[in-house]
């Protein structure tokens, strides 16, 4: 009902206020937020009505606002303001339909039977309404003695919101609405950063990655960092890109940006800043010639030895303890690692960073016998990461293939992205929930890659990408077969490292022949026309 009713108010404001004046935009969201803020008010029952529906109002009316004013400014167009309505109605839509289907359809536990997806949106919002119910200062979200949220930031937001909007009674829909309208927010940014650097075919696409991609839109679905964070970093990419057209927007658009995230997560900003500072680099400085040149690799090169020297310790030892919480927790790693001996010491973190890499396991959500709300959730998490991971792999490793003027930043971009998919993996280990939050942190530059592919492969009819595709499908189908007679005893059951050969056999047999066709090729082409 919500997400019909918001994507049609949406759509008459596309059809209508394409180019109107601020009073006919704050007209239009006023009455956007009076339809769509009852329908919050009357969802959040049995709170009382009339003070739901004005502090869903007061915050849905300026966030309306703000995302129509960000579609107006980043160009308009039907598509995009598809993109934009759609980020925030599946975010807000989806975050109260599964509010209200877990206590009915969810496990019988406290976190779902309260109506939360996650165990940290549930402890991070229940001391959030006890701190805005209390007497103390909201700037007590900062205190080692409320471990719920180790930054502080969101649980502060999330305290001021309901001291000054819900006195009367906790309404966690209204930090749904936070975090959907930030999410929203950065889409323009995006698609605008992405159109002015490449092209409008590219913006397109990469943008529908960010706004559909089943993780980015499950994370931002309740009261987690993810939206916030993700919202802010794509804003926070625009100013590196728009910093030789609108200057001074630019250093808003980065200082604000990094500035909340550093609230919210300062580790997390602090890796989006470096990878904002070297793509800077790149984009505005490498260029030129001279001692400003060579300053700005120094202070690169310092930057990346002061990051390392930041987060090595603690990414070593979270990640050691991670791998050892992995394979303890799981029984099947343990029977995998034992069954190949004295060679499991050589392989266990190789084989745990790949167990991560194929969490949520595609074959495995659809044999699991979970109940249907979560088999759902499963199988739809699964699926998104494995459509977008070969357009990630076939970018990879044809990334050095891209223009002169894009290859030293997208070669950047490639190794980032699959530099941090590893961090992730090793990080959290194979856990099939946390492994994939920290690769969501940074679904606007995955999107950027796998779309850069996607449209590389159909302008050049590259067939790698159909190699990638066969690869992934080998994949598929193996662990399909062993998953299934695992649970239903349907086939004969192959060992679990038999099935990993064979997979790695026929895969490396479908990329040699296709390497060497293309060699044979390229050879007869020179033959053909000589010189």
């Amino acid at each position: 009902m919500l997400v019909k009713l918001g994507s049609t108010f949406l759509w008459v404001k596309v059809s209508v206020l394409h180019s109107l004046s601020i009073r006919t935009r704050i007209a239009a969201s006023f009455v956007g937020a009076l339809v769509l803020g009852a329908v919050v008010a009357l969802l959040s029952a049995p709170a009382a009505f009339g003070p739901g529906w004005l502090a869903a109002g007061l915050l849905l009316w300026p966030a309306l606002l703000a995302l129509l004013s960000a579609w107006q400014w980043a160009g308009g167009g039907r598509m995009l303001a598809w993109l934009v309505a759609l980020a925030f109605v599946l975010r807000l839509g989806g975050g109260i339909a599964f509010s209200l289907a877990l206590p009915v359809y969810g496990y019988d536990e406290e976190v779902q039977k309260a109506g939360y997806l996650y165990y940290d949106a549930y402890m991070r919002d229940g001391d959030a309404w006890e701190l805005a119910s209390s007497d103390e200062p909201l700037l007590a979200s900062f205190s080692q003695e409320i471990t719920t949220d180790q930054y502080g930031g969101l649980l502060s937001i999330s305290a001021l919101v309901y001291r000054y909007l819900s006195p009367d009674a906790h309404r966690p829909f209204l930090i749904l609405i936070l975090g959907a309208f930030v999410y929203a927010l950065g889409v323009p940014f995006f698609w605008q950063a992405v159109r002015r650097r490449w092209n409008l075919a590219l913006a397109n696409l990469a943008a529908w990655i960010l706004v559909l991609y089943p993780d980015a839109i499950l994370y931002s679905s309740s009261q987690m960092r993810e939206p916030f964070l993700i919202g802010l970093a794509c804003i926070a990419f625009w100013g590196v890109l728009a910093w030789g057209r609108q200057r001074r927007g630019a250093i808003l658009a980065m200082a604000g940006g990094l500035a909340l995230m550093l609230l919210i997560s300062s580790r997390v900003a602090v890796a989006v800043f470096g990878v904002l500072a070297v793509w800077f680099w790149f984009e505005h400085l490498a260029p030129r010639s001279g001692r400003l040149r060579l300053l700005g690799w120094a202070a690169l090169a310092l930057g990346a030895v002061a990051l390392l020297a930041f987060s090595w310790e603690w990414l070593r030892s979270s990640s050691q303890w991670d791998l050892l919480v992995t394979e303890r927790s799981s029984g099947r790693v343990q029977y995998s690692l034992g069954e190949i001996g004295d060679l499991a010491g050589m392989v266990r973190i190789p084989f745990i960073v790949g167990y991560g890499l194929a969490q949520p396991v595609l074959p495995a959500s659809i044999a699991d016998p979970a109940i249907p709300l979560w088999k759902f959730i499963a199988i739809f998490r699964s699926a998104g990461w494995y459509l977008l991971a070969p357009f990630l792999l076939y970018s990879v490793f044809t990334v050095f293939k891209a223009p002169p003027q894009d290859r030293k930043v997208l070669l950047w971009l490639a190794g980032f992205v699959l530099v941090w998919l590893v961090v992730s993996s090793a990080r959290a280990g194979g856990d099939q929930w946390d492994n994939p939050r920290y690769r969501t942190l940074f679904i606007p530059w995955l999107a950027l890659l796998a779309g850069w592919g996607i449209r590389r492969a159909l302008e050049t009819r590259d067939f790698w990408l159909a190699r990638w595709l066969v690869v992934e499908a080998i994949f598929l189908g193996f662990f399909t077969h062993w998953y299934f007679s695992r649970y239903f005893n349907a086939w004969a059951r192959l060992p679990f490292w038999e099935n990993v050969l064979w997979i790695l056999g026929l895969s490396a047999l479908v990329l040699a022949s296709g390497w060497a066709w293309d060699l044979y090729r390229a050879r007869r082409n020179r033959g053909a026309h000589p010189g």
